[in-house]
């Protein structure tokens, strides 16, 4: 009882300063003319090629009527356009003008550098003490604060995947916009034809925000495949990768199939190493340069 008492002392004292150190960083923002909530809109849009209203009111937790508000303000400011789909012409993306991507470039600098301004006295070996200890916190506690949930996808999570997916693969392995066709295209294929006695696409999901994909698409009444798979990177490390590779097999083997297969690149060691795990193996690999770089392609095939 008492560890437990010198642990909510010692957890209030700490959030005290870490309120502190959020209220310094977001003093920056407010110089910028535009508030903490509209901020976070503008770096939403930035992060999506395809984003819309009602995704944003879902994915930052903010109502509707104030959404539309923000969004006309920061359209009247010629930060934000509305672009039409091509794939239906009822629906407008939201996406960031040059102005636009001008303010998020500023809003980000000025963040970085009074973020520098607070470790620049710190050692490389105590700069990575720290980061280790805000891991340790955030896998700690995640659960408890921002419980995780897995669901079936609904039509505002079309946009999510798609935008996730080209994010992630331009970012952290430098694939070009021609892979983000690539998914764009075969998302909506997926989608437009989905069969729901034989396919899924399972949405990870935590407070309130898309955080992770995964889905079965049948390739005939024997073969499945294992596609969209990715996870946030602040989501990784908690053992969500392997969950969801599991529900997908678990629904393989309850419609009948016998053979998944799944289409990857040699660089996704995380991901390469839980289909390994499973009892999927390598069939084929082949190079690939038309996605901006020269990469190395591979088939991975499991009988069920």
């Amino acid at each position: 009882m008492d560890n437990e008492l010198h642990a909510v002392t010692q957890i209030r004292n700490f959030n005290r300063f870490y309120t502190s150190v959020l209220g310094l960083l977001d003093q920056d923002i407010l110089k910028s003319g535009y508030s903490l909530t509209e901020a976070r809109v503008l770096l939403e849009i930035s992060r999506c090629d395809h984003c819309m209203a009602n995704t944003l009111s879902n994915t930052l937790k903010i109502d509707r009527s104030y959404m539309s508000r923000i969004i006309k303000r920061l359209e009247k400011d010629s930060l934000i356009a509305k672009v039409q789909s091509q794939q239906d012409n009822r629906s407008n993306f939201i996406v960031l003008t040059e102005k636009g991507n001008k303010a998020i470039n500023i809003l980000g600098k000025k963040s970085d550098k009074q973020i520098q301004s607070l470790i620049k006295h710190l050692n490389s070996k105590e700069i990575s003490k720290v980061l280790d200890a805000m891991q340790i916190i955030k896998s700690s506690i995640s659960q408890e604060i921002n419980p995780i949930t897995i669901r079936d996808f609904i039509e505002d999570d079309i946009d999510y995947v798609i935008c996730s997916h080209k994010l992630l693969y331009e970012k952290e392995y430098g694939l070009s916009s021609v892979f983000g066709d690539y998914v764009d295209k075969g998302v909506h294929d997926f989608v437009q034809h989905f069969n729901s006695k034989k396919e899924c696409m399972l949405i990870c999901e935590m407070d309130g925000r898309a955080v992770g994909s995964i889905a079965i698409a049948m390739a005939n009444n024997e073969t499945a495949q294992l596609r969209y798979f990715l996870l946030e990177p602040d989501t990784r490390g908690m053992g969500l990768g392997r969950r969801l590779v599991d529900m997908a097999l678990d629904f393989c083997m309850e419609k009948g199939y016998n053979h998944v297969f799944l289409e990857t690149i040699s660089l996704l060691q995380v991901a390469r190493h839980i289909y390994s795990s499973k009892g999927f193996s390598i069939t084929n690999s082949h190079e690939n340069t038309a996605w901006g770089k020269n990469i190395l392609e591979e088939r991975w095939d499991l009988d069920l």
